[in-house]
């Protein structure tokens, strides 16, 4: 990421909040933020905002009444840009919790221009634009993908701007929809995303062998995600029935998992393998559970307040993150300060060790988040064993649904690998 500006950063939205979060914490630089005016209000919470460097645009679509009038915003966004400094639009301008990229909006290019325009293209504007893929938006600790794709001269639009100024906002609005859409995993339906996904939990596994061996490891799923995607929309032009027959397939063989109280990723592990994970599963579980015990008591309180205040306060799965964030941050200092206290008072400790209990407090939260995780990963373990033993028959149809599956995707694989070698070759020539 450039360090400094003139730049303006454009990225997809799909967690509110979070997304300026992520994307100015990876920037060196000072960033203004161009924000929708509906969060602004009294005199002295527009002195918080701005003193927080946001800059009020007005959006058609929440004052339909009344009429539109940026000159203010574009003016501030203008000598920000002037003055070498960075900005960051979602251009989007609405937060959609979907993995595709919605229609974007003229108003990142007019400011980039209109800039440049006013120093006859000589301040060097780059228009930078960043994708963001999250494994989970509203899930604690989940990953994000951050995808910084190559910037943009805003510099080689300056014959088209005097040409045809709508023209040229128009040719660079979709250049960076392009690029955004490159650096995204993008589904155009919900039902292709659907498909996508449940091709993900039973092939990802298998198809990471594709994966260039030059490609980050923290690119992989990010690029598996992207090529099931291509796909899925390759054999829908194709051959439509097939992919039917697919989904309908997955949804049976997901349905009987979910039955039996299972996963994927243990289904088609033999049973020695099990057997001994089961039991290092069972040992290591003995020996944490009093660590477990610890975590769960101290933590599991302000660890559940900032998903009931979510779900209490929104129903926009968008703004789940950023609630649960802003009230974590408090939640958990409190509660730490009221339990050190609570055993300051009743046990007396004082010194190193009431410092020894504090610090124990976030580490056995994480260690119970850990535990937590292998309790359910040695369940299914232990499930899949009782099928070995009592209900051979029920799980060797379930194997033999997934073989199927399997047996069709990599069929699928070979034809789409072909297909994509003679659409290379053709380019080529």
């Amino acid at each position: 990421m450039p360090k400094q500006g003139p730049l303006l950063v454009v990225s997809n939205h799909p967690n509110t909040f979070m997304d300026p979060v992520v994307t100015a914490s990876l920037l060196q630089q000072q960033v203004y933020f161009i924000a929708k005016s509906t969060v602004f209000g009294s005199g002295f919470q527009n002195w918080v905002l701005r003193q927080m460097h946001l800059i009020p645009i007005q959006r058609r679509e929440d004052n339909p009444q009344q009429e539109v009038n940026n000159a203010e915003a574009f003016a501030a966004s203008f000598k920000a840009l002037q003055e070498d400094k960075t900005l960051l639009i979602f251009p989007e301008g609405n937060s959609f919790n979907q993995r595709r990229l919605r229609k974007i909006k003229t108003g990142a290019a007019r400011i980039a221009l209109g800039a440049e325009a006013e120093h006859n293209f000589s301040l060097g504007i780059k228009i930078l634009p960043v994708g963001l893929n999250y494994s989970a938006p509203t899930r604690f600790r989940s990953d994000v993908f951050v995808n910084v794709g190559e910037p943009i001269e805003v510099a080689d639009y300056a014959a088209a701007y005097q040409q045809d100024g709508s023209s040229a906002v128009q040719a660079l609005t979709e250049t960076m929809r392009q690029r955004l859409e490159s650096l995204i995993i993008h589904t155009p339906t919900d039902e292709e995303d659907e498909l996508a996904r449940q091709i993900e939990a039973v092939y990802k596994e298998e198809l990471s062998a594709t994966i260039p061996a030059t490609a980050p490891a923290y690119a992989h799923d990010f690029l598996l995600t992207r090529e099931i995607i291509k796909s899925i929309n390759y054999f829908s032009r194709v051959s439509p029935e097939r992919v039917s027959s697919l989904k309908q397939k997955i949804s049976a063989y997901q349905l009987e998992l979910t039955r039996l109280r299972l996963h994927d990723a243990v289904v088609g592990k033999g049973s020695p393998a099990v057997f001994w994970q089961s039991i290092i599963g069972a040992l290591l579980l003995a020996l944490g559970l009093p660590v477990f015990l610890f975590g769960l008591l101290h933590n599991y309180v302000p660890y559940l307040i900032p998903s009931k205040v979510a779900r209490a306060a929104t129903d926009e799965e968008e703004w789940y993150a950023p609630v649960m964030l802003t009230v974590g941050m408090f939640a958990f200092p409190i509660f730490y300060a009221l339990e050190t206290w609570l055993v300051f008072e009743w046990l007396g400790l004082t010194g190193s060790s009431i410092l020894a209990y504090l610090v124990a407090l976030p580490f056995s939260g994480f260690f119970a988040l850990g535990y937590w995780g292998m309790l359910q990963k040695t369940q299914a373990h232990w499930v899949l064993l009782r099928l070995f033993v009592k209900r051979k028959d029920t799980l060797a149809k379930l194997r033999l649904q997934r073989a199927c599956i399997i047996q069709e995707l990599e069929q699928a694989k070979q034809e789409y690998l072909q297909h994509a070698k003679h659409l290379h070759v053709s380019r080529e020539q």
